[in-house]
Order: structure tokens, then sequence, then C-alpha cells
């Protein structure tokens, strides 16, 4: 199998990897069969050797950068000299960055051709026009977020790695809801709850967090208080391709946890505000616990006999 590994800049900023994600997505479509991978330049030497050590008969390199500065003319071949020299039976390519593409040249200017006509009319009627398409935008998803846009599903983690980032009581409550489910459970963070210690299934790192500690990661769980982290957290999960539930903005992750009851032994009733109002999601669930617990179990019962 081939492989190709996208080396980007880190970046911490939400969104920042948007159009990096868009290349993964067509590669992995219009190249099936190729190994896809991405990493950062601060990554770049621990994923490139994890991904060697997979079964691939070559890897293709290809810096996401459009400058041919220190770390496309030292700082990555000289990675991929090192890597090299470890694996001699693997090819390794390193393709030149992006701003050394021939085609590269052109879209710029067929971009900046566009845009040179789409402003024939008056500077300030062409930003008059343009702001109204981007409040149109702005509307529109405003006006979407008051729709339901989630799709509900109840997933199996059993066997599956997941990685809790935080120590705090919100961090407990998602161990907590996770531990039922058979998956694997990593908790890091620099401070650690007492409760934890109690948990004997789940492996705890009482440090900060690190990229690394997203390899082999099926899905993560961001439960901090530092945006800088919670930010870098989303970032790195998204440049591997892995979901993010996000506990202090739901907006930024790909999935929310709805809340749960568990009546009789085959019936689960979830309530979700679109994570919207987790205070009401909270009533709701108090409300139903109360009033539909003895009804449901009966019903569970009938039917069954």
């Amino acid at each position: 199998m081939k492989a190709i590994l996208i080396i980007a800049h880190h970046c911490i900023l939400p969104g920042a990897y948007k159009g990096f994600e868009g290349i993964l997505d067509k590669l992995h479509h219009d190249l099936p069969g190729t190994r896809v991978a991405s990493t950062s330049l601060l990554d770049l030497e621990n994923d490139l050797r994890t991904l060697l050590r997979e079964d691939v008969e070559s890897v293709t390199l290809l810096p996401f950068l459009l400058l041919n500065g220190q770390h496309t003319k030292n700082d990555v071949p000289r990675v991929v000299a090192k890597l090299q020299e470890e694996f001699p039976q693997i090819p390794i390519t390193l393709m030149p960055c992006l701003g050394d593409w021939k085609e590269f040249s052109e879209m710029v200017v067929d971009g900046i051709r566009s845009a040179q006509i789409d402003d024939r009319t008056p500077a300030d009627t062409g930003y008059r026009r343009k702001t109204k398409e981007n409040n149109g935008i702005a509307e529109e998803n405003h006006l979407s977020s008051k729709t339901s846009n989630l799709f509900s599903i109840e997933l199996n983690l059993e066997g599956r790695n997941v990685l809790v980032v935080g120590g705090g009581r919100i961090a407990l409550r998602k161990v907590k809801t996770l531990l039922p489910t058979g998956a694997h459970i990593t908790v890091v963070a620099p401070q650690l709850d007492p409760e934890f210690t109690t948990i004997p299934s789940i492996v705890l790192k009482n440090r900060p967090y690190e990229p690394l500690d997203l390899r082999g990661i099926f899905m993560v769980f961001i439960c901090t208080d530092k945006p800088a982290v919670n930010a870098q957290v989303s970032n790195d999960a998204r440049a591997r391709r892995i979901l993010v539930n996000n506990a202090c903005d739901y907006l930024d992750g790909d999935f929310i946890v709805p809340a749960r009851m568990d009546f009789g032994e085959n019936i689960a009733v979830t309530v979700s505000t679109q994570g919207r109002a987790p205070s009401l999601a909270k009533k709701l669930k108090q409300k139903i616990q109360s009033e539909w617990a003895e009804g449901l179990e009966q019903v569970e019962r009938d039917f069954l006999h």
C-alpha cells in the first residue's frame, strides 16, 4: 500500500485546518487504496516513523507550505534523510512546497483575475454586495441553528480508544458516562480530581496534553477550562480525522452527548436540546425519571411477557 503524508504548520486557532481537511478528503476520495495521513511540522518525525512501521510500500510527503524557507530546505529534508536511513527498504519521496508548483501560481492568477471581474462595479457597491452576501450566510446559519442539524445515533465504543483531556468534574462525569461502553479510556491533565484514582479501568496521564496523546485514538472529549488548550486539541484531532466533543463549545465539536436514562433492561431514553440548553435537558431528564419510570418499566414487562 502506498502512503501520502501531508505536512502543515501547527496552529491552535479554531477552523485553521478547514482547507487542509478539504485536501485530505479529496485525496481519500480520488486515490482509493492509498493511505492518506497528515501531520504538523512539530510531529513530523514521530508520525512519519509510525507510518513507516505500517505495511506501506512507499511514502510521498507533501509540505503544505507556500514558502521554500527554513522548514522545506532544512528541517523537513533532515527528518526525511534520518528516517530513510532507518527504513532503507521503503522509498520516501519529498515533494516541493506548494509555492513552488507551477499549477499553484496559475491558480493564484486565475483567482485574482476572477476577483477583478467581480469588482468592476464601484468599490463601495462591491463591498456592500459582498457584505450582503456574507450577512445572508450568517443569517442562514443563524436560522439553521434554530433547527436540528444533528444526526442522532448510538455508537458502539467497545474496545475503542477514547481520550479525555481535562481532570476536573466535567471530565469525571464524561468518564463515568463512558465506563459502561467498554471503551479503553485515557485521561490526560496536569491536575486530576482525586476520584479518578478510584477508577481502576482507566489510564491516567498526570501531565499536560501532548499531540502524541492522540495516537490510535478514535474519539476525544475536551473538558478543560483553558481555551488555548481546547483549540489545540480540537485542531490536532481534526487534522488526524478524530471525532471531537468539546464540553466548553458544542459548536466546535463533531457531536454532543444527550442526557440518557435507562429503564428496565431494554429501554433507553435520551433528551437533547442540541447543546444549547444543558440546564433544560437536565430538568427534562429529572421530569422523565420521576414521571415516566414506572410506566416505561411496565410497558417493557407487558411487551416481553
